[in-house]
């Protein structure tokens, strides 16, 4: 548990005074709820559509380029719900084939 005890400042042994700043995490900015609705409709297995966005959020955030265009207020993951939405990812067989 948090202890403001535990993070004051107090002398160490070389007599330095320390100070650790805690700050906030920032809570997540959630998906638009309207894009997630119309991409389930696309995908409607929703573990498979949240695996889906998660991995291309992944590939655009690492500098991969998007396949529809940006738009002001749009994050990687509403991005990732167009292009869903717009049919330009889509889910295909896996084929676990050795040549």
């Amino acid at each position: 548990m948090f202890s403001l005890r535990n993070y004051y400042p107090r002398p160490s042994a070389a007599g330095h005074n320390f100070v650790l700043v805690l700050y906030p995490r920032k809570a997540p900015t959630p998906m638009r709820a309207d894009l997630v609705d119309q991409a389930a409709q696309v995908i409607p297995d929703y573990p498979m559509l949240i695996n889906i966005v998660s991995m291309r959020v992944k590939q655009i955030c690492a500098g991969r380029p998007t396949l529809v265009e940006r738009r002001p207020g749009l994050r990687e993951a509403d991005l990732a719900l167009l292009e869903i939405i717009q049919g330009k990812i889509k889910i295909g067989e896996r084929t676990d084939e050795v040549a």
